[in-house]
């Protein structure tokens, strides 16, 4: 992720990379069934999962809900940290260093 945050006079960038796919993979779920539910096309879901496009706090909490799974699953994490997960249930147990 990056994020670039100035002074009101200023430019904000924020470059924001999820795992939508990858969790959504996980839970059965395609990204064209995500696009559906959304009511928008398949594009913009790809869009922003390879952070071409930065989707609304709304729509990122729609995403999640969807998914059935908390915001901060669908973020990507730094190289140094790592989403973890329950081996026999497969449930998300958050972002921790490696």
């Amino acid at each position: 992720m990056l994020l670039f945050l100035f002074s009101e006079q200023m430019i904000y960038l924020c470059i924001m990379v999820l795992r939508i796919k990858e969790v959504a993979r996980s839970r059965g779920i395609t990204m064209r069934q995500i696009a559906k539910k959304l009511n928008t096309n398949y594009q913009t879901i790809t869009h922003y999962n390879s952070g071409f496009r930065t989707p609304t706090l709304g729509k990122l909490k729609d995403i999640a809900n969807i998914l059935n799974c908390e915001i901060h699953e669908l973020i990507e994490t730094s190289e140094e940290y790592a989403h973890f997960y329950d081996n026999k249930t497969s449930q998300w147990l958050g972002i921790r260093k490696k």
